[in-house]
């Protein structure tokens, strides 16, 4: 049995305060980049670049060819560049962020209300194309293929254990997860 408060509309609103981290930047964008063709892309050449540096290495070690150096040290630069990205990202944006303080967010039926020290945005569901859930979030994704804007919604700002449930009640109501 749903035990979901309801409203004549829908589930109750969901209200949340929260200033965002760098660690919540990073986490959305490594829970995007499992979730679009662009991330699935940028796996796939990080994977193909290691198995091509794998099978050097072997012929090297056989003595079929020169040591790859050159090979090696591209794989390890693009490999730390493709691990470092979501963290150094996250950190630059959430130094964007902060100037705008605590952000205050009314999740409901017509869609999100957000409201920060600097500015106030209505975003109708409408916006989103899909949702993922992580262990600290729920990252509303653009409905374009690389969920190429997104809303962070962490966890740690609902007041209790239920308004997460309320909140992925709305969200399962108006979005389908990625």
């Amino acid at each position: 049995m749903d035990t979901t408060p309801r409203t004549e509309a829908g589930p109750e609103p969901v209200l949340l305060g929260f200033t965002l981290t760098a660690d919540d930047f990073a986490g959305a964008l490594k829970a995007r980049r499992g979730k679009t063709t662009q991330g699935r892309l940028l796996r796939l050449i990080a994977v193909a670049g290691s198995v091509l540096c794998v099978l050097l290495l072997i012929l090297w070690a056989t003595g079929r060819g020169a040591f790859p150096w050159q090979m090696l040290l591209t794989a390890g630069i693009t490999v730390a560049v493709v691990a470092a990205q979501p963290g150094l990202t996250g950190r630059a944006l959430a130094k964007g962020t902060q100037r705008n303080g605590e952000v205050r967010t009314t999740v409901d039926e017509s869609g999100l209300l957000v409201a920060t020290r600097t500015s106030s945005s209505t975003v109708s569901w409408q916006t989103f194309g899909r949702y993922v859930e992580t262990d600290s979030a729920f990252i509303l994704l653009s409905p374009d293929k690389n969920g190429t804007c997104l809303n962070i919604l962490p966890k740690r700002a609902a007041a209790a254990p239920a308004d997460i449930d309320r909140l992925r009640a709305l969200l399962d109501g108006h979005l389908p997860r990625a």
